[in-house]
């Protein structure tokens, strides 16, 4: 008995100390194991990965859509790098079953640099590298520990390696940068995060990695000052996404999933609950620039979250004092209003014109048009006006802090209101006579695309958006979108999050009007 008890302990002991040695490597060597990683997400929030001997850039070889998005310059340079560099064998063997990292980040005068991360399989092998690129007739100039590489066809960029880590990039600057930073004991939980979602991701063509911390940082080269209209809220989502690439020839389609890891994020709200079937879309105008739709599937306990939001902004007290002289002053209970006769769903959207309307859908509307009748002033027939502010902000938080005291319509099951009174007369005239969003083809055709159901989703229509895009972003950026040769052909982005047990299932769709599909015929 004394020995077996005696060799269970030894046998524990032993499973101890490999599992600490086994951890304890992988701690100690992340940097040489996962250093292209390491060092792209310390520089950049929006990188792109594949594994080099998978040839993506063959397999994406048919795809105008690419040169669409990124514009002649930036594609035409990473197809020069793929032809001149990636493809020479010596190099391809170097980085074999290797991940490649391409990121943006900006650079100066409004530009934006690429970066090219990778890592070699065996660095002692560094001087027989170099001398294959040189041999093949791309010119390497020594400069300040960089290599200039100019290619065949005049295309420069500069390369940095250190141990086993590759960077490349059209900007000496941003490769000197890279190899400065110290990687080996960095805690860096975006990578981290990605580590732990590319294990259940092996078979994937191409992934796309997005920090939303530094998105900001990143589109302040495109977009001058904050993020506006219906990507505000993206101006402080504390989140991570890790996104697979599906291939398509005529539009760009990504899945994964998105954690937010500010437990007081808003959108956090909404990670745990179901998703549902999205329909307060249909009321939308047929200039409709943007939207976002939320869906709560039980608002009571939603509520609870709600609050507790409040408090993190410190705002529960202000909000609970609100609600009670409300229903102090007019003699009722607004809890018995607008969580009873909410439905499901509530939108924000904004109209071609800049023009803000919010939303939400009712079980009944006829009713809460009653209750509400003390709360309002009459502005015509059916255009009324809240008399108190912050109702709706205090019954569904964010979305509606910009609507303090709005005049409103109840029509079919919907509460619709907007801070002036002519927008809603607008609004009225499309509705009324069937000009409607859900009509168009262009709108018709992205959202037979994706799931019905979903949490979260913000839309953008981008002929509706033309004027607002050129009045918030920088002129060089407003060309391409609005170049036949850059983004013009491509009618709408979705950003879809549906819960999940605390993260979010995503869709990304960048959708091209059908009508106008070119055969795909440049060559990566």
């Amino acid at each position: 008995m004394k020995k077996i008890i005696i060799s269970i302990i030894l046998l524990l002991i032993a499973i101890v100390t490999m599992a600490y040695l086994y951890f304890s490597k992988l701690n100690a060597n992340h940097s040489t194991s996962d250093i292209g990683l390491f060092a792209a997400t310390s520089s950049s929030g929006f990188i792109f990965s594949f594994e080099n001997e998978k040839g993506i850039t063959d397999i994406l070889k048919e795809q105008q859509l690419f040169n669409e998005i990124l514009g002649d310059e930036r594609y035409k340079e990473l197809t020069s790098l793929k032809k001149y560099v990636l493809a020479l064998p010596k190099v391809s063997q170097s980085i074999e079953n290797q991940n490649v990292y391409f990121s943006f980040v900006p650079g100066n005068n409004l530009e934006m640099d690429i970066l090219c991360i990778t890592q070699l399989n065996n660095p002692s092998h560094t001087p027989q590298l170099l001398h294959a690129i040189k041999a093949s007739g791309t010119q390497l100039e020594p400069l300040n520990n960089l290599n200039k590489v100019t290619l065949a066809d005049s295309t420069i960029f500069y390369l940095g390696i250190k141990g086993n880590l590759v960077v490349l990039s059209n900007s000496p600057q941003q490769v000197t940068t890279v190899l400065a930073k110290n990687l080996k004991d960095k805690d860096d939980k975006f990578a981290e995060y990605i580590q732990a979602s590319n294990r259940f991701n092996k078979n994937s063509l191409a992934q796309l990695y997005i920090n939303f911390n530094t998105l900001p940082t990143l589109l302040k080269n495109i977009i001058p000052g904050k993020l506006n209209g219906e990507l505000s809220s993206l101006q402080n989502q504390n989140s991570f996404a890790v996104l697979t690439y599906n291939y398509s020839k005529d539009k760009i389609l990504l899945t994964g999933t998105t954690i937010a890891n500010n437990p007081n994020n808003y959108y956090n709200l909404f990670s745990d609950l179901n998703a549902q079937k999205i329909n307060i879309q249909n009321i939308l105008p047929i200039n409709t620039s943007s939207y976002t739709i939320f869906a709560v599937d039980h608002y009571l306990p939603w509520r609870k979250k709600l609050n507790h939001w409040f408090l993190s902004r410190h705002e529960d007290k202000r909000v609970t004092k609100l609600i009670t002289d409300i229903n102090t002053r007019y003699h009722l209970n607004l809890d018995d209003i607008f969580p009873k006769y909410f439905q499901d769903q509530l939108i924000t959207f904004q109209l071609s014109t800049a023009e803000k309307i919010g939303a939400i859908n009712l079980t009944n509307g006829d009713k809460l048009m009653q209750l509400l009748i003390d709360l309002s002033e009459d502005y015509n027939d059916e255009i009324k006006l809240l008399k108190e502010d912050d109702m709706l902000y205090a019954y569904f938080g964010l979305p509606f802090e910009g609507f303090k005291k709005p005049f409103y319509i109840i029509l079919d099951n919907y509460m619709i209101f907007a801070n002036n009174a002519s927008t809603l007369t607008s609004f009225l005239n499309n509705y009324n006579n069937n000009h409607l969003l859900i009509n168009t083809t262009n709108y018709i055709g992205a959202n037979n695309q994706l799931p019905g159901n979903s949490s979260i989703s913000v839309y953008i229509d981008h002929a509706n958006s033309t004027s607002i895009f050129s009045k918030n972003i920088y002129p060089s950026y407003d060309k391409d979108l609005q170049s036949d040769k850059g983004l013009k052909k491509y009618d709408s982005f979705t950003y879809q999050l549906s819960g999940d047990n605390g993260k979010f299932q995503t869709n990304i769709l960048i959708n091209k009007t059908p009508d106008v599909l070119r055969k795909d015929s440049l060559a990566l």
